[in-house]
């Protein structure tokens, strides 16, 4: 089966209900066309995964196991994955990465519901950002985290916030040195040279054209309108 991701098309075949449904909705309307890449996860390779992660099921080792290979492969066409949640809001991108339980999916759901029709969710847990043609993109893809929401889409990269719980709202840029310690810590690491060198070399292209903030927050409209309004490109 082609499925279209990231704008390329990529040929898999998942067994497993997980990765099968997420995945439907980025089938390619073309099954003619030439695959970009192939993946292939064994049933060998799951058995390996769950000797690693015992409480794993089937299911959900395929699913993991086809992020990371989609991961890996698409270093080679500019693009990376990073732990956040991607919204869309007027044709712009904005993506909120935290720790773990820091509330990055509870602050674009606070997105979601203060622009209502003009806003959509791109992926609420590990986005790819991808440069094509020297234009930065956060992308849709069906790795999206245990609630599955996600859009096969890709829009153009408006910014990057990273969220720390605060009682006040407020909200500054940060240092390229500073963005590239945060974005490091959520990305995968890989420890194949050739593939580490390359995404220091797409990290530097990136934070050298999209503004990075950190932002604190409470949970409340006027985080949105502070985040929102310091983000936009007027």
């Amino acid at each position: 089966m082609i499925y279209n991701i990231c704008g390329l098309n990529i040929k898999f075949e998942p067994k497993y209900e997980q990765t099968v449904s997420r995945a439907e909705k980025y089938i390619a309307k073309d099954q003619s066309v030439i695959p970009d890449f192939e993946m292939n996860i064994t049933e060998h390779g799951i058995d390996e995964y769950i000797k690693l992660y015992p409480y794993t099921n089937r299911s959900l080792a395929e699913h993991c196991l086809y992020a990371m290979a989609l991961f890996d492969n698409i270093l080679d066409f500019d693009g990376f994955f990073l732990h956040s949640s991607a919204i869309a809001v007027d044709g712009r991108a904005y993506l909120f990465t935290a720790d773990s339980g820091v509330g990055k999916s509870t602050h674009s759901q606070l997105w979601m519901k203060h622009f209502k029709d003009r806003a959509v969710m791109i992926n609420d847990d590990k986005p790819v950002i991808r440069i094509i043609d020297d234009k930065i993109y956060a992308c849709g893809n069906p790795f999206s985290g245990k609630h599955d929401i996600s859009a096969n889409i890709l829009v153009p990269l408006g910014g990057i916030c990273c969220i720390h719980r605060g009682e006040v709202n407020s909200i500054k840029k940060i240092s390229t040195k500073e963005a590239l310690t945060v974005i490091m810590n959520q990305t995968l690491r890989i420890s194949e040279k050739s593939k580490t060198i390359k995404l220091f070399d797409l990290l530097d292209r990136v934070l050298s054209n999209v503004d990075i903030y950190s932002l604190h927050c409470n949970i409340s409209d006027e985080a949105v309108e502070v985040a929102y309004n310091a983000m936009k490109q007027v």
